[in-house]
């Protein structure tokens, strides 16, 4: 049997184990750089995403299927909840993306590229067509991506109005090439407005960052690790099934109208271009 001077001893030899165990792993810490670390620290966790929102508020949006006539019922009675149905975002999406600096060490991202599924978009989707006008002048877009352009590539927003995005310049690429810095627990919101001309898409975005000397990258999809989606608009408007459009210049504020594709098709045809389908049954 030990005696109790054993047990002391051992008790303290432990004890100062521990401490210098602790006093070398913070010290590492901050001589080290992040990739050296065990996995708990890995570059692969340097950023947490906290929020990915569509912040669209205005614009075209697509309904694949209404079979049971819930859209219809909900625009009829005015009910503002259509959108609980289910869209896709047509012509333009919006997203705001926020993310946050888990590492000690700044984090830097270098590029975010969208990466399409099946490297390619499809033919636009048909359905039921709802528009919703701007009540208001909406807020500057930091960030824009054609979604189908042969390369999609982020670009500032133009700060000039009279700017076509087609003349924005690359953000993270070519001359005037950016990154965006995350300290530790420091977060940044982004909103990238991504456009479609002519297909049905659906992507995800690839970050990737440099963080104490090593590079790394992350994949960024919509909430429940769906795809970001978008159509843009169909060739031949009449072959939308139903149009939905809150004018103010043609019915009462706060009022739907309803016109049949074909309608729709031939009210795009008139020289002053204002759409004033028949009023709702």
């Amino acid at each position: 049997m030990r005696s109790p001077a054993t047990w002391l001893a051992g008790i303290l030899l432990t004890v100062a184990t521990v401490t210098f165990q602790d006093v070398l792993i913070g010290t590492v810490k901050a001589v080290l750089p992040l990739d050296s670390l065990p996995d708990r620290l890995s570059p692969r966790n340097a950023i947490e995403v906290v929020e990915v929102r569509n912040v669209k508020g205005f614009g075209a949006y697509l309904v694949r299927g209404d079979e049971e006539g819930r859209l219809a019922a909900l625009m009829k009675a005015g009910d503002s909840s259509w959108r609980e149905v289910g869209y896709v975002d047509v012509g333009r999406a919006e997203w705001m993306v926020t993310l946050r600096g888990r590492a000690a060490q700044q984090v830097r991202i270098t590029d975010i590229v969208p990466e399409l599924e099946g490297g390619r978009c499809s033919s636009p989707l048909t359905g039921s067509l709802v528009l919703e006008p701007s009540q208001g002048v909406e807020d500057v877009i930091p960030l824009v991506v054609t979604i189908d352009d042969p390369v999609p590539t982020l670009k500032a927003f133009p700060s000039k109005i009279n700017r076509m995005v087609e003349d924005a310049e690359p953000y993270f690429t070519g001359p005037k090439a950016r990154h965006i810095t995350l300290n530790q627990n420091e977060s940044e919101a982004l909103v990238i407005q991504a456009e479609s001309n002519r297909g049905h898409c659906r992507w995800r975005y690839r970050i990737h960052y440099q963080v104490g000397g090593s590079t790394a990258e992350m994949v960024l999809s919509r909430p429940d690790d769906k795809p970001f989606e978008m159509t843009g608009h169909v060739p031949d408007a009449s072959r939308y099934t139903s149009v939905y459009e809150r004018n103010f210049g043609c019915a009462s504020v706060g009022e739907w109208i309803t016109a049949t594709g074909e309608e729709y098709a031939r009210a795009l045809r008139k020289d002053y271009g204002t759409i004033c389908p028949r009023p709702q049954d």
